[in-house]
């Protein structure tokens, strides 16, 4: 069996990857920083079991590279995990002229899915993406669904976290009778370098409270859990929590958000990428 996840590096991305290690025949990182990578996997037992290969998810020119390359190698995916993310400030735009958030936390992971797909049905396979339980302070805002205008990164970041949770939905309707199950979940608040990146505010709030956050073992744990669980004991489209399905905001279950985000991400896509 083949796993891709990104963000597996530090964190909860680098404790799945413990986890799961023994489960899978390959598995396959796509990273910022290919030496950090190639150094972390020296350690494990049987460093040939994994691939690294570079990908910037703030570029989706890099994403569709790298993409590329994990189609061309592997014909099934059986598990995705779209890992990675974080707080960014909202005046931040990519060298594509993204915000920052939207590009790492949303369209980054939206269009490696969509490169993978075909591999990812092929093995009756899963897609994960983990978002947070700030999603329920999130909107869609029809008129600024790439957040140029947005007003703070806790905003941003509840944003683009409730459009982890939409796209999980829009894979569910379009492909699950294809046999592609999607999922989405809450890690919890985990004490990792989440938030370095974020604006002063951000940061002085997000260290004054850290002593409260779990550890990335524990926020690891329900990732872990999709990962190990039969399909049949698992809701596609759900929503997780602590292991458990859990209702996310009524704004995630909306049809028609999902599918106006869905198709200004494509469209997002086709302007960066022809």
């Amino acid at each position: 069996m083949n796993l891709v996840i990104t963000g597996s590096t530090s964190g909860i991305g680098l404790e799945t990857v413990k986890a799961l290690y023994p489960l899978f025949d390959k598995l396959i990182l796509p990273v910022r920083n290919l030496e950090k990578a190639k150094k972390l996997v020296s350690r494990f037992d049987n460093p040939e079991k994994f691939d690294c290969l570079e990908m910037d998810l703030s570029s989706m020119k890099s994403v569709h590279k790298a993409g590329k390359q994990i189609t061309d190698s592997y014909d099934q995916i059986d598990l995705l995990i779209n890992n990675a993310g974080g707080m960014f400030p909202n005046s931040k735009k990519t060298k594509e002229g993204l915000d920052w958030s939207f590009a790492v936390n949303h369209l980054g992971h939206f269009h490696l899915s969509q490169l993978l797909l075909q591999n990812l049905i092929q093995a009756k396979g899963k897609v994960v993406f983990v978002s947070s339980e700030f999603h329920r302070l999130g909107s869609v805002k029809l008129n600024d669904m790439g957040l140029h205008n947005g007003t703070s990164s806790w905003k941003n970041y509840s944003d683009v976290k409730l459009y982890n949770i939409l796209t999980t939905n829009k894979l569910h309707t379009l492909y699950s009778e294809k046999g592609l199950a999607s999922y989405s979940l809450h890690p919890g608040a985990v004490n990792t370098s989440f938030g370095s990146e974020s604006d002063l505010l951000s940061k002085v709030f997000i260290n004054l409270t850290k002593p409260f956050f779990i550890s990335p073992q524990k926020g690891a744990k329900t990732s872990i859990f999709i990962a190990k669980s039969n399909k049949d004991e698992l809701q596609s489209g759900g929503y997780y929590d602590k292991k458990k399905l859990k209702k996310p905001s009524s704004k995630a279950e909306d049809v028609v958000l999902q599918d106006k985000l869905y198709d200004f991400s494509l469209q997002q896509l086709e302007e960066i990428l022809s």
